[in-house]
């Protein structure tokens, strides 16, 4: 009996290790992974979701094809590229997302609503103005040479103030004039020409210095009053006239170069102080390679500007160097009319830096 029940015992543990074998069988302990299995545990970064790029709004008041446009385009790609597709630019032209005012525009990117822009500096601030003494400077190089200072980089530095980091500065044209009276030369031709002017009184007293009749009328009318003879005349960059089409109501074109103003390539503050520092060193790269490249292709432009105004029908004028000497001396003295809204102190180091690094 006891025999029998050994026996019986011992075929009982047998069926209960075949069944807990049986319960066993779907599973694979984790160290002896199946050679068919399709996801093994040395490829699971395969299956994890890229990182989700951070996007970022950019805007010009230009259109997409002209300098400012495409170097914005530019700064988009390169931008890209050098984060690994970490963060994205979307590109608005025409200052679409700002009711197409670059003064709207401008406050955008102080208060965080946008990101990047392009744009006038006299526009972001009155200490800018400090460029648009005429005849000041000697030549693009010139120019150059002033924007690599220590007076540029404090006013740069000013702008935080605003809420915007300047990151580079981009030309934004040489001045020239425009009129439907008559070709002019020298300060002896402007006495019977009405030139609109904006409404700042720096502008009105250097039209006025100029020996211009001045009307003080806003860019979006500017078309219509040269149209319908509420002003004789206007003075813009090249690139302005022609994109804007003044040729069509204006048949003399003076260049002069009188003026050369800069336009801000500057990023909202707070998104700058979000980044890494080896963002931001990306970021000032970046900025800085897009601007070089934007300054030497509107500077190669003009001529093409000027040959394309000539083939619209404009009657073009080049004044010489014994022009450019008369109309120096007309302007002598002209940077104490910015001494209100740039800063007597400010202006008088400005003039003296261009003086010194002539």
């Amino acid at each position: 009996m006891k025999t029998l029940t050994k026996v019986i015992a011992a075929l009982l543990c047998v069926v209960m290790v075949f069944g807990l074998a049986a319960c066993g069988g779907g599973s694979t302990p984790a160290n002896n992974t199946p050679a068919n299995n399709t996801t093994p545990a040395n490829n699971a970064s395969n299956d994890t979701p890229p990182v989700k790029a951070i996007v970022l709004k950019a805007s010009s008041p230009a259109a997409q094809d002209a300098a400012w446009g495409l170097a914005l385009q530019r700064m988009a790609d390169a931008i890209k590229e050098k984060t690994g597709g970490r963060y994205q630019v979307d590109v608005y032209h025409k200052a679409a997302l700002s009711e197409n005012s670059e003064k709207v525009m401008t406050e955008q990117v102080y208060t965080g609503n946008l990101d990047i822009c392009i744009t006038p500096a006299s526009l972001a601030a009155s200490i800018w103005s400090a460029f648009s003494v005429p005849f000041q400077f000697d030549s693009r190089e010139h120019v150059y040479k002033v924007l690599k200072s220590d007076i540029v980089a404090d006013m740069c530095k000013t702008m935080e103030d605003k809420g915007m980091k300047v990151l580079s500065l981009v030309e934004n044209g040489y001045r020239q004039i425009t009129n439907n009276k008559h070709e002019i030369k020298v300060p002896a031709d402007t006495h019977d020409v009405k030139l609109r002017t904006p409404q700042a009184k720096s502008s009105i007293a250097i039209a006025e210095k100029m020996g211009f009749q001045t009307v003080a009328i806003s860019a979006g009318e500017l078309f219509q009053a040269l149209q319908q003879g509420t002003a004789d005349g206007q003075e813009n960059a090249l690139n302005t006239i022609y994109d804007n089409k003044y040729y069509e109501v204006q048949k003399y074109l003076t260049v002069v170069n009188y003026n050369w103003s800069p336009a801000l390539f500057g990023i909202n503050l707070d998104l700058w102080n979000s980044l890494s520092a080896d963002d931001q060193k990306i970021f000032q790269e970046v900025f800085t390679e897009v601007a070089d490249w934007a300054n030497k292709k509107m500077a190669d432009e003009d001529r093409s500007y000027i040959d394309k105004l000539k083939a619209a029908g404009m009657q073009v004028y080049e004044c010489t160097p014994e022009d450019i000497a008369l109309w120096k001396k007309q302007m002598e003295g002209s940077d104490s009319i910015y001494f209100e809204s740039v800063g007597e102190e400010l202006m008088k180091n400005f003039t003296k830096t261009v003086n010194d690094l002539r």
